[in-house]
């Protein structure tokens, strides 16, 4: 799985089909994201953020279930998943592969920050989506709520994104995204961390000799 895909899920964190009106944006869904996402929007804090995903193909039938972490400060991150590491560091993004001992260079620009920016994506609710409070219920022993979101473009590759919310920590649990070509991926936040983090871990060292550098800026 790539782990591009892991960023643009990852925190946006139970299946419920319900019809509502074409207009809908339920006030109960919104306050509940906003207190779910309000304490990663503060650029002085850090933290580690542990995670399993699982990849479920409906079609074939196959699962994958992987494990990662992300370092968040401010802008700035650094993601490990299924063998890839992203590093950005607010302005260079650097992607890489161990096992190819490679690195891809590049500097994003703004749209393409907000595909791959883990806040940004996490704040992606306030626009282009339908919502609706679902109500309450437990998930591995944890007392949650669930608000489903409905893309408006008809082009997005989700059909659905359901989104679980601790009620003790009130921050963000889970999320599962229904995929219309039948993939669905399910992650979970395993431990939330905060932590002093260094501003060297969110960028790669490129003088290293054993790695090939693909430089796209």
């Amino acid at each position: 799985m790539k782990a591009r895909h892991i960023i643009l899920a990852f925190l946006l964190c139970m299946l419920n089909a319900v019809a509502f009106s074409q207009d809908a944006v339920d006030p109960k869904a919104m306050t509940l994201l906003d207190k779910a996402t309000s304490s990663f929007n503060k650029s002085n804090k850090s933290s580690k953020i542990d995670f399993s995903c699982k990849v479920e193909n409906t079609q074939s039938g196959k699962k994958q279930d992987l494990k990662g972490y992300l370092l968040l400060k401010g802008e700035k991150f650094k993601l490990s998943v299924a063998g890839v590491d992203t590093y950005f560091d607010g302005k260079t993004e650097y992607v890489y592969m161990p096992e190819s001992s490679e690195v891809t260079v590049s500097e994003p620009g703004k749209e393409e920050v907000k595909k791959i920016n883990p806040i940004l994506v996490l704040t992606s609710y306030k626009s282009g989506y339908k919502m609706l409070h679902i109500g309450e219920t437990t998930d591995n022993g944890k007392s949650v709520e669930i608000v489903e979101l409905y893309p408006e473009d008809r082009k997005s590759q989700y059909a659905r994104l359901s989104i679980s919310v601790d009620k003790s920590s009130m921050q963000p649990h889970a999320i599962k995204l229904q995929g219309k070509n039948g993939v669905n991926t399910t992650i979970t936040v395993d431990k939330n961390t905060e932590m002093p983090i260094e501003d060297r871990q969110f960028a790669f060292e490129l003088n290293r000799k054993d790695i090939e550098i693909v430089d796209l800026r």
